[in-house]
């Protein structure tokens, strides 16, 4: 959840002129590296961890909460193709929508029941538009109204409301639409269970006690590649950090289990329970830095220290270590993430950070090759079938259609306001870390920005479901 891979390479007398553009990235060009933990320098087995997760919600939904036990301890699987990235719940109505990037509904669904055109015209309007999407795609937050599922954390929580807003309904006899309020109250109790941070010390909550009990059931250990290329980094001169909204006890723990012992010798400074995007999208003084000791928050701290852990924090006041470390007074700094909502869009939006986006649905749905390049086959792009099959069925879904992409009711393909976030925040895009480890420093990557071709910034491949 590593290959290599082969790109296409810019002609090297158009290079400069493309580079001046935006049109490719290079690691060698940038001062600073961050990386994000969980789904980053982590990778989660999908199928496992999803199952798991929903296991440890369920069973409190209906010990805690009283939802019954036939729609809501069904195995996750039964479910797993109607659970896609990129989902919205309307929470005030218990519905599921899927969005092109204009705001058109493209598909929804009640529940886990699919709406049919003419109830999504119905609910939302002639020209299907959902009231608060502006507000949506202007902030990519969510609020007390929706929520968006764009991160594998979250995503297990669709078949859970889903099942949830059934059970509803079918308490209430099916007289009527019940009122969702009560479903999203107590979805979030369940989602606060699973992930509270004082759950991981004391061992209780629907999603720790697993992955403390059998780690690499549900993670990978990063390859000697990644290990290289972390040394690689420093030793060429880049500052290197960690930035994660996971607490730091969590934090050592996985990234002992998958970096090992000596895991913070990689990194120049670390950050814990940064609670992205409000790192970068709250000003400093409401997002001060905190030492950390023996796991524990400790004083506010005004300067940061090669060397040392902190939590919570801002981005400005750490571009403030990045420019003594790299001796530069505008360091360029690239920031690489799983979440589209946390790592992507805000480093972009507020900061002007690079952005190289984790996508493992690029190696679920399997990517075009490109067959004018030579090298190793290692190095191009895999085939949907040498996916995990169980992890393929939650990440494509034939009743959701592609993450990225989709048809219109008209039979044109539309691109999902995800694809469009995605084009406009980050610069390229990668099934997982193992793509970028695989590569010596001064590879050029095409951007998004690359003017040959809308989809340009996916490497190692084209995803099979971008039609284009």
């Amino acid at each position: 959840m590593g290959q290599m891979f082969t790109t296409v390479t810019p002609d090297p007398a158009n290079t400069a002129k493309m580079a001046d553009a935006g049109q490719t990235f290079s690691f060698a060009d940038v001062d600073a590296v961050g990386l994000d933990l969980d789904h980053t320098l982590c990778r989660y087995k999908v199928a496992e961890t999803f199952e798991m997760i929903y296991d440890g919600m369920s069973r409190y939904v209906v010990e805690e909460l009283k939802y019954g036990k036939e729609d809501m301890l069904r195995p996750f699987s039964e479910d797993r193709d109607f659970c896609i990235k990129g989902l919205l719940l309307d929470a005030l109505r218990g519905n599921f929508l899927k969005f092109a990037e204009d705001g058109t509904i493209l598909r929804a669904s009640h529940g886990t029941k699919k709406m049919t055109e003419e109830e999504i015209v119905a609910t939302y309007g002639e020209e299907k538009q959902w009231k608060h999407f502006a507000e949506l795609k202007g902030k990519f937050e969510n609020s007390d109204k929706y929520h968006l599922y764009e991160n594998y954390f979250d995503m297990p929580g669709i078949v859970l409301c889903a099942r949830m807003v059934d059970n509803l309904e079918k308490q209430a006899g099916g007289k009527q639409k019940t009122k969702m309020c009560k479903m999203w109250r107590d979805a979030i109790d369940a989602f606060n269970n699973a992930y509270k941070p004082e759950a991981f010390a004391a061992h209780t909550g629907g999603y720790f006690p697993g992955i403390k009990d059998e780690p690499y059931t549900y993670m990978h250990k990063c390859s000697e590649d990644i290990r290289r290329w972390l040394k690689e980094l420093r030793s060429a001169g880049k500052a290197v950090f960690l930035a994660t909204s996971s607490c730091s006890d969590y934090c050592d723990y996985i990234a002992r289990k998958v970096l090992g012992d000596e895991w913070k010798d990689y990194f120049d400074v670390i950050v814990t329970n940064s609670k992205k995007p409000g790192f970068f999208s709250e000003p400093p003084n409401r997002r001060p830095f905190y030492s950390v000791v023996d796991f524990q928050e400790g004083t506010k701290v005004k300067e940061l220290e090669r060397g040392k852990g902190y939590a919570q924090g801002n981005w400005q006041t750490l571009m403030i270590l990045l420019r003594q470390l790299t001796g530069k007074e505008e360091p360029k700094v690239v920031y690489i993430g799983d979440s589209l909502r946390s790592d992507i869009f805000p480093p972009k939006k507020f900061a002007n950070w690079s952005t190289v986006l984790i996508c493992e649905e690029m190696e679920a749905e399997g990517m075009e090759e490109d067959r004018t390049q030579n090298g190793p086959a290692t190095k191009r792009a895999r085939h949907s079938n040498d996916y995990d099959p169980a992890s393929r069925a939650i990440l494509v879904s034939d009743m959701w259609g592609p993450f990225l992409t989709d048809r219109s009711t008209s039979g044109s393909e539309v691109v999902t306001v995800c694809g469009h976030i995605l084009r406009s925040s980050a610069d390229i895009c990668v099934p997982h870390l193992e793509y970028l480890a695989a590569l010596p420093l001064d590879h050029k990557f095409t951007t998004f920005k690359d003017s040959s071709s809308e989809w340009a910034g996916f490497h190692p491949g084209k995803p099979r479901s971008l039609r284009k």
